[in-house]
């Protein structure tokens, strides 16, 4: 995970297939009849997968290695009531990236409180918390990994 304030959360299953379809057309250039060829099923069979809202879960890790987007991922852990966090490295962390934290959580209780202000819908702070909850995650994993810094393969 970048240190920076995370992707939106997808509020459907739909959506979450959608952007991660999305991200591989336009990050990867691969049409779903290629991404069917790599996941070694048919474009048919994919298709109905994508229709239906049901790709089989031993799928799934394919899907977000191929698509290079892990939105379907995201938003099955956020249903269960879960947060998913990128595990970093135990890089440095500099003053931009406590000032995006706390830029973050700002946002975060601000859509808190538009939201018992009725100014905000329940996904747009569910939204907004869950990417408070993630980068500040993140954070607490890089603190604990400090001593234990692992090198970055490029």
């Amino acid at each position: 995970m970048s240190r920076h304030p995370s992707k939106p959360q997808p509020t459907s299953l739909r959506a979450a297939f959608e952007a991660d379809k999305a991200n591989a057309i336009a990050r990867r250039r691969l049409g779903v009849e290629r991404l069917a060829e790599l996941m070694a099923t048919t474009p048919a069979t994919l298709y109905k997968w994508l229709e239906t809202d049901a790709m089989p879960i031993n799928r799934l890790a394919a899907w977000e290695h191929i698509t290079g987007s892990d939105c379907v991922v995201r938003y099955l852990a956020a249903s269960a009531h879960r947060v998913v966090i990128d595990i970093p490295h135990g890089s440095a962390t500099g003053p931009q990236d406590v000032q995006g934290l706390q830029t973050t959580l700002n946002h975060a209780v601000g859509a808190l409180l538009d939201f018992h202000a009725g100014r905000l819908d329940r996904d747009g702070c569910m939204a907004a918390l869950t990417g408070g909850l993630e980068v500040l995650a993140w954070h607490r994993e890089n603190v604990r990994k400090n001593d234990q810094p692992e090198l970055e393969l490029n």
